[in-house]
Order: C-alpha cells, then sequence, then structure tokens
C-alpha cells in the first residue's frame, strides 16, 4: 500500500459527505480527500489530477456516475479503482455482484465503510482487477445480457468473454471450465458456486453440483436418463434434485 493516496468523493448529501469524512480521516490518515458535490466538479479533478481511489454516489443532481465514467473513461490516463455507494440493494444485489463492483449501500455504517476501502487499498495495483473495472463500466452500458462480459483469468492468460459465448460451466474440484460456443474450453481458479453466485439472475440454470448450464443454449431433456441435451449435441447429467426446475423451464418455452 502507498504510503500517500488521493481519495475522491462524489456525494450530494452533505450529512453523508461529513460522515464519509470524518470516517476516512480517522481511520486512514495516509488519504488525502477531494470533496465534490456535482459530476461536473469531478470531472475536474479526475482530468486534471491522479487520484487513487474514488467514492461515488451513483445517482447526482447532474447525472448518473456509471454514464459519466463510461463518457470520460477515454479522457483518463490512469486506472484508480472505485467505491459505489447506492440506495437501491435491488439493483446493487444483480449488477454489482455480477461485475465485482465494491459498493455500499445506504444507510451504511462506518464499518461498512472500513471494508469497502479495505478491500480497495489491498488490490489497488492488481492489474486483473483494474481490467475487471474497465469491463464492468462498459457492461453498465449495455442492458442485453448476452452482451455482458466476465474477465476470466486462467493460468496462462486474462480472458474476456460475453455472457452469449458461454455455453456451460463445469466444476474441476476447486476450479471451474468454461465452454464456450466456439469449442474452446477455459479453466480457472475459481470454483462453480463462485460463478453460480454472479450468474444468478443472468439466464444461467444450475442443473447438478457439477454443472451449470446457459439457458439459451438447452434443447430438450431426456427424462428416462435424465440427460439435457445442449445446442452443441453434448449430453448433461441432471440431478433428481434439480429434475423440476429443468422442467420447470422446458416448459416456458
Amino acid at each position: 500500500m502507498k504510503q500517500n493516496m488521493t481519495c475522491l468523493l462524489l456525494e450530494d448529501d452533505h450529512f453523508t459527505m461529513t460522515m464519509m469524512k470524518d470516517i476516512i480521516v480517522g481511520a486512514y490518515p495516509q488519504v488525502k480527500i477531494i470533496s465534490c458535490y456535482q459530476i461536473a466538479e469531478a470531472e475536474q479533478y479526475l482530468v486534471s489530477t491522479k487520484v487513487d481511489f474514488c467514492i461515488l454516489d451513483i445517482n447526482l443532481p447532474d447525472g448518473n456516475s456509471f454514464d459519466w465514467l463510461s463518457r470520460i473513461s477515454c479522457e483518463i490516463t490512469y486506472s484508480f479503482r472505485i467505491i459505489f455507494i447506492t440506495a437501491y440493494s435491488t439493483y446493487a444485489a444483480k449488477a454489482f455482484r455480477f461485475n465485482a463492483l465494491d459498493f455500499v449501500v445506504k444507510p451504511f455504517s462506518p464499518a461498512d465503510l472500513y471494508m469497502a476501502i479495505d478491500r480497495v487499498l489491498q488490490s489497488i495495483n492488481d492489474e486483473f482487477r483494474k481490467l475487471e473495472l474497465e469491463q464492468a463500466l462498459r457492461n453498465l452500458s449495455h442492458s442485453e445480457e448476452a452482451e455482458q462480459r466476465l474477465v476470466l483469468k486462467s493460468q496462462k492468460a486474462i480472458h474476456i468473454v460475453r455472457l452469449g459465448e458461454i455455453l456451460y460451466l463445469s466444476a474441476d474440484n476447486n476450479y471451474c471450465n468454461f465452454h464456450l460456443t466456439d469449442g474452446r474450453i477455459l479453466l480457472v481458479s475459481q470454483p462453480l458456486k463462485h460463478y453460480h453466485d454472479k450468474l444468478n439472475g443472468f439466464g444461467f440454470l444450475r442443473i447438478h453440483q457439477s454443472y451449470l448450464v446457459n439457458q439459451v443454449y438447452i434443447t430438450s431433456l431426456k427424462k428416462k436418463t435424465n440427460q439435457l441435451i445442449m445446442s452443441n449435441k453434448e449430453s448433461l447429467p441432471v440431478a433428481q434434485s434439480r429434475r423440476v426446475d429443468v422442467i420447470a423451464y422446458l416448459g416456458q418455452l
């Protein structure tokens, strides 16, 4: 962690701004704070002053933080980390979880902010995390689920994959295989449960302890053998406990 760091706070509520400043000053004396109450003000600082991380309210009187960051991303020549502040916990649960963004939900306690800041400071120089953030901001500007992208790290490379390219995921002990529509298989160092949680609500169906499938590519179910047939003709086993979910999905088609 760097000795001296700069944090840009963007929050239009004066009480919340004062509370955040008091929390940061008390717990992180190495952090210099830049306070902004409007997006226009924050933009001047981001473009002209190098900051290490930002804490941004999402909905401001003069715009939305996501749209703003997407718009100015090409003007910023350095990387920084972001913690988003949101009052919309339902939205956060899906969008933030999928995009691996750091966030706190209003109303928040000092402990909530400490946890978010600590996560940011621990990974401030993590290149993979920076790439995840860049991709996350692109995702938030696209509404189509199939166009949402995951950043995956295999042993040899970092891959950016559209959800529409994923046929299914298979467990491999504490690792996970991504089976793609072009025939590639990417082995990543996260368990299947990690992606089950991340992809919940994005059109993926858990059919077995070892398989998570993209519903778009399901073609049929062989009831006698409990085998799910995918669009590439592969057969995947359906656990007895998951059979009802699969039949319910097929019944909606």
